[in-house]
């Protein structure tokens, strides 16, 4: 599992430090939202994690994905992510065993250059991961944010292996914000676009 982490830690140097509207009907809005999570450990989790989003622009993205991510670290505090060109907030967590960012950035202008570097890596997420969504833009199944979606994939070098790590892009138009998932292709994800796919139209 560190390793894991620590790759798809090193593979968002590829973006500066820095799709799924097919949802669970393979369109946006497909899946309903879920239910609030009214169990001990999710209200808990929920607790723990919310000051790290605090004070940030962060709050309506990452809402629905707090009662369930886990060892969320924040720019700025010991141990935390550092920021990329253009950040000002930037919060790296796990989430069954994917890496999920949840970054701030200066404006909407610096979100969107970030994103073309995702939008580059579509076209090679066709043969590298057979069966990515095409890019899409409207409102994530809750309804909390409107923007763009993006399935995308690369290939990471590590200590001489490579492996193809899948992400995951999702943004809110009228703010500078985004949020991403990233796993490795075939030790994260099977080789499947689903796992990812149904943990976004769930908590998104």
């Amino acid at each position: 599992m560190l390793g894991i982490l620590a790759g798809l830690v090193a593979g968002l140097l590829l973006f500066g430090t820095g799709g799924y509207f097919a949802g669970r009907a393979t369109a946006p809005g497909g899946a309903a939202p879920p239910s609030p999570a009214s169990g001990v450990f999710e209200q808990n989790q929920a607790a723990v994690n919310r000051p790290k989003f605090a004070g940030s622009g962060l709050t309506t993205i990452a809402e629905g994905w707090l009662p369930y991510l886990s060892a969320c670290a924040r720019s700025g505090t010991v141990g935390g992510p550092r920021l990329g060109a253009g950040e000002k907030v930037r919060v790296r967590c796990t989430l069954d065993g994917m890496s999920a960012i949840f970054v701030e950035y200066a404006s909407t202008a610096e979100r969107d250059r970030v994103r073309a570097k995702a939008e580059a890596q579509v076209a090679e997420a066709r043969t590298l991961t057979p069966g990515v969504a095409a890019p899409a833009e409207g409102a994530t199944p809750s309804g909390r944010t409107t923007g763009d979606y993006l399935e995308y994939a690369y290939r990471l070098t590590e200590s001489g292996t490579t492996r193809t790590v899948s992400g995951l892009w999702w943004d809110n138009t009228q703010t500078p914000v985004a949020g991403y998932l990233l796993a490795y292709w075939k030790e994260g994800l099977g080789e499947k676009w689903e796992p990812m796919r149904d943990l976004w139209s769930r908590y998104a």
